[in-house]
């Protein structure tokens, strides 16, 4: 019995075991089992990988911008240390202990070339969520950005089109633009200068004056259209689409309208003779004794300001510039001025400043005064945005700046400007900081990220 009973138990046995192959049921659970535990996985480091690099390029675009920022510092007791402009960086978007290890933040002078260097190695670690699971807790972070700022490599010419009508001896216009100017000119003008940076000043009101004995190196050069070379030492252009081959170009000589017999000689009243174009200054005392001779004078023509203006980036112009080097009045740094359109590393700007409109005078001068340019002032208007277009055809940068300027003259500048941050409205001592902002903007241009 005993027997039986064994036998039959193990014959059940078997038969439980032959049915528990054959079932399929519940089969998907245990592959449903591991997939969860693969995908769980998978996704985690996926996750975990995401914050990682969200973190990471968070902390290098606050690395690269504090090391660009601390690049541009200039070495004087008004400005604060390089490496607290950085760590201000990693403060403001609460990444300040990242920085805080010694020899994190390095600052390697120049030793005489020219180029200052800043570089930041933050230090991060990311404490994983999933990727834990996998036997790894943490993900390190250790970045390198440096940034240097070497006038050496680049060269700049700058041309200031600046407006010296009458309007600007109104609500101290005329002040509030000599410290703008002389502003401007300190911070961009270093005290070593060795030719790297050039500025050019072009005051403009009825008429530009070019500097003495120039005129005779100009090729295409006519005779005033009255036809009296009386007092015809006042350039003007019949070609405003084209600014290459300047020497060449066609021009005419002008029968100086400079407002004297006006106006007189009013307490402010400067003749534009005692101010002519000075080109390339390198000396920045020579550049603000400079501005701070120039004054009020007569009416407006920002299309002659601009042409003009843009004669000082064209490279035929090199034998005036000689001339002038000869006559003591250019440094011979600047032997090779203007420099080829097509040299590398070389940023040029034009700034053009108004605080009115192109004013060509119809209907109130018969058509032979000399003040009488052109028929309209949609004409001058129209001129002048062409000039501003072949500047930029050529990679120059206009700044354009509109200073309690009526409509049309804002708009003028606003579309001359090279971009819409290139633009500047101003009023009053907001001048100042027009022009600071623009000199900050060029300054940027010697900066790079080297790593």
């Amino acid at each position: 019995m005993t027997r039986l009973r064994l036998k039959t138990l193990k014959t059940d046995f078997r038969s439980a075991m032959q049915r528990y192959r054959r079932e399929e049921d519940g089969a998907i659970l245990i592959f449903g089992l591991i997939a969860f535990v693969v995908i769980l996985m998978v996704g985690g480091i996926a996750v975990d990988m995401m914050r990682y690099e969200s973190e990471r390029v968070r902390l290098q675009g606050t690395a690269d911008r504090a090391v660009l920022a601390a690049a541009m510092m200039r070495e004087n007791d008004a400005n604060p240390e390089v490496e607290d402009v950085v760590r201000s960086y990693f403060a403001a978007e609460g990444l300040l202990s990242y920085v805080s290890d010694p020899g994190s933040i390095a600052v390697i002078p120049d030793n005489g070339t020219g180029a200052r260097e800043v570089r930041v190695a933050p230090r991060a670690r990311l404490d994983t969520t999933f990727m834990r699971l996998s036997g790894i807790n943490h993900l390190d972070m250790n970045l390198l950005s440096a940034a240097s700022e070497s006038l050496a490599e680049i060269q700049f010419e700058i041309v200031m089109v600046l407006d010296v009508s009458w309007s600007m001896d109104s609500n101290n216009r005329m002040t509030n633009l000599r410290q703008a100017a002389i502003e401007f000119v300190e911070t961009m003008l270093p005290e070593d200068n060795d030719g790297r940076v050039a500025i050019t000043f072009v005051p403009y009101s009825t008429e530009v004056i070019m500097p003495p004995g120039v005129l005779s190196y100009f090729q295409n050069l006519n005779d005033p259209m009255s036809g009296d070379n009386n007092g015809a030492f006042c350039l003007d252009f019949t070609d405003w689409t084209n600014i290459t081959n300047s020497i060449a170009t066609p021009m005419f000589r002008r029968n100086c309208s400079l407002g004297v017999p006006e106006r007189g000689h009013l307490p402010q009243f400067v003749s534009l003779t005692e101010t002519p174009v000075k080109p390339y200054v390198r000396s920045r005392t020579e550049a603000i004794n400079y501005i701070n001779s120039l004054g009020p004078s007569w009416g407006t023509s920002i299309d002659l300001g601009v042409r003009a203006g843009a004669l000082f980036f064209d490279p035929t112009l090199n034998p005036v510039i000689g001339h002038l080097i000869d006559n003591n009045e250019v440094a011979s740094v600047f032997s090779d001025r203007p420099l080829a359109w097509n040299q590398p590393l070389v940023y040029r700007a034009m700034i053009i400043m108004t605080d009115g409109e192109n004013c060509c005078f119809p209907p109130d001068v018969p058509n032979w005064h000399p003040a009488y340019r052109k028929t309209t002032i949609q004409v001058q208007d129209a001129d002048t945005l062409s000039v501003c277009n072949a500047l930029k055809a050529r990679n120059v940068n206009i700044y354009a700046v509109a200073f309690e300027a009526p409509p049309g003259g804002e708009a003028l500048m606003e579309a001359c400007a090279s971009a819409p941050s290139f633009y500047f409205n101003s009023s009053g001592a907001e001048l100042v900081a027009a022009f600071q902002n623009i000199a900050t903007h060029i300054q940027t241009q010697a900066l790079r990220l080297t790593q």
